[in-house]
């Protein structure tokens, strides 16, 4: 996906390139890493108010539009507007209903307890022991990772998805608040990576040494516009790195004329 080649992709500042240009384009390469199709991990790293559940919205629902992929969404917060604004099914028991190709497995927890956790667990353990299958031909989609591994205690199994999982078919798309606290797999296995604006100097620092190294990175990083919930693009593959935002779509009046 280089959209120019004037000079090599790895020395080259990041293009700040409209989402309505490089959205389809990032679409269309993404699986296909050596133009051949396959699973090609995602991860997405932003604070809370970021913008980083409606990139992966749209980049989700794109993708289904463009490929009919089918995408299980794991969802644990206690709500989440941005996600039942999709419109896709809500479930929390496996398999979905007939037919039902993209689907949010909403595993809530009942409460604050221990307890509850315990129980909220169990439901996301079965739900992956479940996608555990030879051409599973999925994507997952973990949307606060660091909630599984650390506070669920699911790091074992998250890295086991991470180091085995495009065997079965499965792509996986993560995101989470801070890059601390995930299974480092999430780093070295993903094929795309997404930074927000980040938070504060310590978590800049650290979404650099993802991006590569802190050096070239932690400029970028902090030159992004919150106000306009600019992201850092890096396709780790080669090198390439975009600087985007999407613009969220203001609903259209009744006495508006559709276009």
């Amino acid at each position: 996906m280089s959209i120019t080649r004037a000079i090599p992709l790895t020395a080259r500042p990041p293009e700040r390139i409209p989402w309505e240009i490089l959205g389809p384009q990032f679409v269309r390469a993404w699986g296909q890493p050596r133009g051949e199709t396959m699973p090609e991990h995602l991860e997405i790293l932003g604070q809370t108010g970021s913008g980083k559940s409606f990139f992966e919205k749209t980049v989700l629902m794109d993708r289904v539009r463009v490929r009919q992929s089918h995408v299980v969404l794991l969802a644990t917060k206690p709500a989440d507007a941005t996600l039942t604004s999709m419109g896709w099914p809500v479930i929390d028991k496996w398999p979905p209903p007939y037919g039902k190709n993209q689907v949010i497995f909403w595993a809530k927890a009942s409460g604050l307890s221990k307890a509850s956790q315990v129980e909220q667990r169990k439901k996301i353990v079965d739900v992956l022991d479940r996608l555990w299958t030879p051409d599973s031909n999925r994507i997952v989609v973990f949307d606060e990772i660091a909630y599984l591994a650390t506070d669920l205690g699911l790091k074992t199994e998250l890295t086991t998805y991470y180091r085995e999982s495009r065997a079965l078919g499965i792509t996986i798309v993560a995101s989470t608040q801070r890059p601390q606290g995930v299974p480092r797999w999430m780093h070295s296995e993903s094929g795309w990576s997404v930074f927000f604006a980040p938070k504060d100097a310590s978590d800049a620092e650290r979404m650099a040494e993802v991006a590569g190294n802190k050096r070239d990175y932690m400029p970028i990083l902090q030159s992004l516009d919150r106000t306009r919930f600019e992201f850092l693009m890096v396709r780790n593959l080669t090198g390439e790195k975009y600087i985007s935002h999407v613009t969220k779509r203001k609903p259209k009046k009744a006495s508006e004329p559709a276009k």
